[in-house]
């Protein structure tokens, strides 16, 4: 059987989920590494391997950029993963017999019936309908009162597939899914597997495979208070972009390295940010250790900027102190664009 008829074969047996997705292709590439002839009597073991796939590709975190994915898996990730599983599987095994009173999975090879008694669970969970959660909520809270201080309430989430997505669930102290989650973050931190491919593993059994590299896109914000308490001024917006990578993978190259970091500067919108130029940047602090750019007298304190900075003859001289102006509104434009939401 040829690579595309088996590819053609596996399209009409795989779930709806796997169906069109590229985890199959993927998978019978590395399947005939395991397995030199495939053949028919393989389907299922590849229809797995690719779920498998298909599962580490999903983004906990969908309104962030989709980099991790332009790097695929290598035959070296596939042996490093189920290394790491074999070496886990006792723990896993303990985790389900403490949870769940049998070291089988729960819900074998059944995403479906996972998927809906997480969304049970933790709707029960969250009603108040679960005294051992409503039990401890109240102890945390006298806890609080006693202390004379203001404690948040333990909250953790439990992410997990659903469709072509992963869905994440609140989870409150004192229930099994809060010490499921736990243990799941124990397990994915030790690892580098990604926390709702964990997840499914206790649940399923399916088995997680470990990424080349995790991606963290973190995106913070903050509404800045106005200088001077007007009402009728617009509060600007700090916004911080920062880019964390995990390398996993023993092998992964400079190029698939540079492959992320453009990816990066695209999906931000950087690809034209260039670093300031020497001239640049000590117009900014010339502006800056003189408390500028000014609310008022603006012509008078440019005028000085110009005249200092034409009294230094390293530096190219301006005509006038609005060329100044223009020049610093370029510098600041700059800062703003990293720093400043739009």
């Amino acid at each position: 059987m040829s690579r595309q008829d088996l590819i053609s074969t596996l399209e009409k047996t795989a779930s709806q989920d796997l169906q069109g997705h590229k985890a199959i292709q993927k998978a019978v590439e590395l399947y005939e590494i395991i397995n030199s002839k495939l053949s028919p009597d393989q389907l299922n073991g590849i229809l797995r391997l690719a779920e498998r796939i298909r599962i580490n590709t999903l983004k906990e975190n969908e309104a962030l950029p989709e980099l991790e994915n332009i790097v695929e898996i290598t035959p070296q990730d596939l042996v490093s993963s189920d290394y790491l599983v074999e070496k886990i599987a006792y723990w896993v095994n303990n985790i389900r017999e403490e949870m769940f009173g049998d070291i089988e999975p729960p819900f074998e090879d059944d995403l479906e019936s996972a998927l809906s008694w997480l969304e049970t669970t933790a709707r029960i969970d969250m009603e108040s309908k679960n005294p051992v959660a409503v039990s401890t909520k109240k102890e945390i809270n006298q806890i609080a009162n006693q202390e004379q201080t203001s404690v948040p309430f333990l909250m953790r989430d439990i992410f997990m597939p659903a469709k072509n997505k992963v869905k994440s669930f609140w989870v409150q102290p004192g229930t099994l899914l809060y010490n499921l989650s736990r243990k799941i973050d124990n397990i994915a931190n030790a690892t580098g597997f990604k926390r709702h491919a964990v997840t499914v593993y206790i649940l399923t059994g399916l088995e997680p495979v470990l990424p080349r590299v995790n991606i963290t896109l973190n995106l913070g914000k903050a509404e800045l208070p106005v200088k001077d308490g007007s009402k009728d001024k617009e509060s600007e917006i700090l916004s911080k972009r920062s880019l964390k990578i995990e390398i996993h993978s023993a092998d992964l190259s400079p190029k698939e390295l540079k492959m992320i970091y453009d990816q990066y500067r695209n999906e931000l919108n950087i690809r034209k940010t260039k670093s300031l130029s020497e001239d640049q940047i000590r117009l900014f602090y010339l502006v800056h250790n003189r408390g500028g750019p000014p609310q008022k007298g603006a012509k008078a304190f440019w005028e000085s900027v110009k005249n200092e900075w034409n009294n230094n003859p390293s530096n190219k001289p301006y005509s006038s102190w609005e060329g100044v102006y223009q020049r610093f509104k370029i510098v600041e434009r700059k800062m703003k664009s990293l720093f400043l939401q739009d």
